[in-house]
């Protein structure tokens, strides 16, 4: 588990010992520990293999060791014991937003509710309202909030499910008589959200393959086991589809299993009209089966370049290809520099130096050095005086690579009146300014937008920071006119990121794709704050290429200048 698991887990706690009407100093010892560990400059595993997890402020010899459980099994035993002891529905009652413990408490107490159905009916019968201190306003909140709640855990964010699904991968490549296998699906095509984990792999005896993944020790519960499909659900309460086939159909399953539906739909159409039969199992003219040795053979036969998977959507990307005008997308290659990343400076892990040293070995020519700045006080952010002693150490770094250049930069936090969290004087002196919103989420539209409009006003912003501050599946974006702000970025000449967080990959495809249209520069950004962190820039370059962005498009695939 990383750091903000273990938070997460405490944070349960306090919330589940609040639930239950438990001494208040309890409560208040796991939010501590849940800041403290969230606030840590360094891995846990790190400070508790070098027996120092109780220098965190607030981190005593019982959370340290429950901080032990939770890195070696993932969970803690008091925090099963107590799971045990409140209503099974209670943890998803809790994560509405806006329902705090003594609230869910005093609703279970007095009515009953014990989960989000439960939460649903009460409010469809306009039962709260007549609670003291509830009212109509404060059910039209619940409603909304349980409304959005379930928007979010609809489907499983990306974060989730590809991890998972590479590690399923690995374990069906180990089976016996496994040839290949793939991820297939909205995680191919890099959906930032999916509903389900799909997997093809090619197998001399398909039936065995899949009767073994069934029997994995990931599965909880099998839904259906047929001769060439298996259907689960894992240990994670996630959905996982395996289809095995024998040796020669993988290409053409693969194809079929990756979707969209709406992608293969336009195909099979463009198939009949030239006397083809397009399906799961290849191509045929009659009853002969054309050569399909790989996804470029389908669409070679279909009169078409190749269109990689993040563009089948059925978006245009039939209609590009038709005209040979397809977009050339980025690469891993082409990214020449990261312009967002932090340090130990503030909610970093690793130094200004160990940064720069991991981007020289990934073949970057430029890294920029993205602070927080000194409104974040959770993030130890950065004044005047400190970014100044941090561009002395830049320059040290510079000094010792000419090859490479170390950037002096931050992540300045967006005020609720659009100005900015450090004076011009000192952004002056930066090479590059990322600006940021991090407070005031809940603000209107309007306020929102002109927040940002203000920000890239400035002229020593260079990029927008995650612009709609999304998390995928625990926050919605927040209210923001994506239209105007994309206008505002076109007429400043301000870059828009692509956070490349899997957390995060904020923009949207959608808002890549308007930003692309506008003629708005994209810079990618790993937003890293460690080594491995660095790493999330794959993410981004996937991310981009569903928003049909090429090199040109992307402000750190050039190589950098100050302008």
């Amino acid at each position: 588990m990383d750091r903000q698991q273990v938070a997460e887990a405490f944070e349960e706690m306090a919330d589940l010992l609040e639930f239950r009407g438990e001494e208040p100093f309890k409560v208040r010892a796991y939010r501590r520990g849940a800041e403290a560990v969230r606030r840590s400059p360094e891995e846990l595993a790190v400070l508790r293999g070098e027996g120092r997890l109780h220098e965190l402020p607030g981190i005593g010899k019982a959370l340290e060791e429950k901080i032990g459980e939770l890195l070696d099994r993932g969970t803690f035993r008091a925090l099963e014991e107590l799971k045990r002891s409140v209503p099974a529905g209670m943890e998803e009652l809790l994560a509405v937003p806006g329902l705090g413990p003594k609230t869910a408490a005093r609703l279970y107490r007095e009515l009953g509710i014990k989960d989000r159905a439960g939460l649903a009916a009460a409010l469809e019968q306009k039962r709260l309202r007549d609670l003291p201190g509830m009212g109509e306003r404060r059910e039209q909140q619940l409603r909304e909030a349980l409304a959005a709640r379930e928007r979010l855990t609809s489907r499983h964010p990306l974060s989730e499910t590809l991890p998972l699904a590479e590690a399923l991968v690995e374990e069906v490549r180990r089976l016996p008589g496994v040839r290949q296998v793939a991820v297939a699906g909205s995680i191919r095509r890099f959906r930032d959200t999916t509903g389900d984990i799909d997997l093809v792999a090619e197998a001399a005896d398909p039936e065995a393959v899949g009767r073994a993944f069934a029997a994995s020790g990931r599965v909880s519960r099998v839904l259906a086991l047929g001769e060439v499909r298996a259907r689960v659900i894992l240990a994670e309460g996630i959905q996982a589809d395996l289809w095995a086939v024998a040796p020669g159909g993988f290409p053409a399953a693969l194809h079929h299993a990756t979707g969209s539906k709406n992608h293969s739909v336009r195909l099979r159409s463009l198939a009949r009209q030239l006397g083809l039969t397009l399906n799961e199992y290849g191509i045929f003219r009659g009853e002969e089966s054309l050569a399909v040795r790989s996804e470029e053979d389908i669409y070679r036969h279909l009169g078409l370049p190749f269109i990689p998977p993040e563009l089948r959507e059925d978006s245009g990307e039939i209609e590009a290809a038709l005209a040979g005008q397809l977009p050339e997308l980025l690469n891993p290659a082409d990214i020449l520099g990261d312009l967002h990343v932090h340090t130990d400076w503030s909610d970093g892990q690793r130094s200004v130096d160990e940064m720069a040293a991991a981007a020289r070995e990934l073949g970057y020519r430029y890294l920029a050095i993205c602070d927080h700045s000194r409104s974040l006080g959770v993030a130890h952010g950065l004044d005047g005086e400190r970014l100044a002693r941090q561009r002395e150490e830049i320059a040290a770094v510079n000094a010792a690579h000419p090859e490479f250049r170390l950037l002096a930069g931050v992540e300045v936090d967006i005020r609720m009146d659009g100005s900015l969290d450090l004076p011009d004087a000192v952004l002056a002196q930066l090479d590059f300014v990322t600006a940021s919103i991090h407070a005031g989420l809940g603000a209107d539209r309007a306020i929102q937008t002109r927040r940002l409009v203000r920000a890239m006003e400035n002229p020593h912003v260079d990029a927008i920071g995650h612009p709609t501050g999304r998390i995928l599946g625990r926050r919605e974006p927040y209210e923001l006119d994506l239209e105007e702000v994309v206008a505002a970025a076109a007429r400043t000449g301000t870059a828009l990121e692509l956070n490349a967080q899997l957390s995060r990959l904020d923009l949207s495809t959608e808002h890549l794709r308007l930003a692309r249209e506008r003629g708005v520069q994209v810079v990618v950004n790993s937003d890293a704050h460690g080594v491995e962190g660095l790493r999330n820039m794959v993410f981004g370059v996937r991310s981009a290429r569903r928003g049909w962005l090429g090199r040109a498009q992307v402000r750190n695939a050039r190589p950098w200048t100050a302008d």
